[in-house]
C-alpha cells in the first residue's frame, strides 16, 4: 500500500423528499481510501450502503459534501463529465451480474472499452487478457445463460477491470452466491488487492467483510 489518498469524502449527506417529508439516506460522511486499500463497508439493509455506493460510483451524487476521486472534484462536475471520469476510473461489481443476455462473455467484458477511440483488435485483446485474470478466458464465446452463477460474476469482475480502472467498487458481490462460489469469488478478491488493486466492498455479511484489511459500519445512514 502507498497511503495517497484515492477517495476523500467530506461531510457528505444524501437527502431524498417523499410524501412523508426529507429522508437522510447518508449523514455526514467522512470517508478516506487510500490507493491500495481493501476496505469493507458493512450494515444492515436499509443503513445507506447502496446509497453511499452509488455515489462513489458516481451513479448518484450527494445532496451536500466534498467528494474527491483522484483529485477530481466529483461534486462539482456535471452528468457527462461524471461518466468520462466513471469509465476511466472505476469498475463495477454488482450482486446481480449485470451481464448482457444477447452478448457473449468476450463482448460483455469489452462492452466498457467501446467508449474510448480503440481498435476492435485491441479490445478483443485487452477483453481476452482481462478474462484469462480471473481464468474464464475458455468461456469467451459462450452466453451468460450458459454459466453458473459463480462464472457469471467472474465475468462480471472481468469487465470491471477491463478499463484498468483506480478503484473496484463491488456491491454485495456474493449476494446471489452459494458458499462455495462466494469464497471463490472473495479469494480472487484478496488475490487482485494482493496485486496493487483498490477495492471498497459493500456487504452485510461479515465473515467476507472481515477478510478486508479494514472495516466501516454504517448505521441508519451515519459512518462509525
Amino acid at each position: 500500500m502507498n497511503n495517497k489518498p484515492l477517495i476523500q469524502l467530506t461531510s457528505l449527506t444524501k437527502t431524498f423528499t417523499t410524501e412523508a417529508g426529507v429522508i437522510s439516506a447518508i449523514k455526514n460522511v467522512n470517508l478516506t481510501i487510500n490507493a491500495g486499500d481493501y476496505l469493507s463497508i458493512a450494515g444492515p439493509s436499509g443503513c445507506g450502503k447502496s446509497t453511499l455506493m452509488s455515489i462513489l460510483g458516481l451513479l448518484d451524487t450527494s445532496s451536500e459534501g466534498q467528494y474527491l476521486l483522484n483529485g477530481h472534484k466529483v461534486h462539482e462536475l456535471d452528468v457527462y463529465q461524471r461518466a468520462e471520469i466513471r469509465n476511466k476510473e472505476i469498475g463495477f461489481v454488482f450482486q446481480a451480474f449485470n451481464l448482457i443476455g444477447d452478448l457473449t462473455v468476450l463482448e460483455n467484458v469489452a462492452l466498457p472499452l467501446t467508449y474510448r477511440k480503440m481498435k476492435k483488435q485491441d479490445r478483443i485483446e485487452i477483453a481476452m487478457n482481462s478474462l484469462a485474470k480471473v481464468n474464464m478466458a475458455d468461456r469467451a464465446k459462450f452466453y451468460p445463460a450458459q454459466l453458473s452463477g459463480g462464472q457469471q460474476q467472474r465475468v462480471a469482475v472481468a469487465r470491471s477491470l477491463v478499463v484498468d480502472p483506480s478503484i473496484l467498487l463491488a456491491d454485495e458481490p456474493t449476494g446471489n452466491l452459494d458458499s462455495k462460489n462466494a469464497n471463490a469469488i472473495m479469494d480472487l478478491f484478496d488475490e487482485l488487492n494482493e496485486e496493487g488493486r483498490t477495492i471498497c466492498m459493500v456487504t452485510h455479511d461479515s465473515r467476507f467483510a472481515k477478510r478486508s484489511s479494514s472495516i466501516v459500519h454504517l448505521d441508519d445512514g451515519i459512518l462509525c
